[in-house]
């Protein structure tokens, strides 16, 4: 089996057999219930820069799993662990505030703010070409 996405990571410091791996992938989190009493739904997803991002808790491994499932069935980006990865990420909601971060008095485009955000994550193009080499 293969282990969750590690916690208090940068994620632009994250092999990239992790991020193509756990990459936008909603998954049940166990260990949460040691801090909270309730069962954890985690995603790594470039919401939080140093680890995975807990989207909900449940009372139930069986709600847990089902709100994972609704959240890969509900959304545009999020994915199940076996489908194919793709580097994507939310950045709408910073389009305002993306002179500040690139540091520059230019709004920046939804394309050229993901960009500069998370130029790191792999290539999609390159990852399929290192798969194929290595089936």
């Amino acid at each position: 089996m293969d282990e969750f996405p590690s916690s208090d990571k940068l994620n632009e410091q994250r092999s990239c057999e992790e991020l193509i791996r756990w990459w936008n992938v909603p998954y049940v989190d166990e260990l949460t219930y040691e801090e909270s009493g309730e069962i954890g739904v985690c995603v790594l997803d470039g919401a939080t820069w140093d680890g995975p991002r807990l989207i909900s808790e449940h009372a139930t491994f069986e709600e847990a799993v089902a709100a994972a499932n609704f959240y890969v069935n509900h959304s545009d980006l999020w994915r199940r662990f076996k489908e194919p990865y793709q580097p994507v990420a939310k950045v709408d909601h910073l389009i305002d505030m993306s002179s500040f971060i690139h540091g520059k008095l230019a709004k920046m485009d939804e394309k050229q703010l993901f960009n500069y955000m998370f130029h790191w994550l792999p290539d999609s193009n390159q990852v399929n070409v290192e798969l194929s080499l290595t089936d």
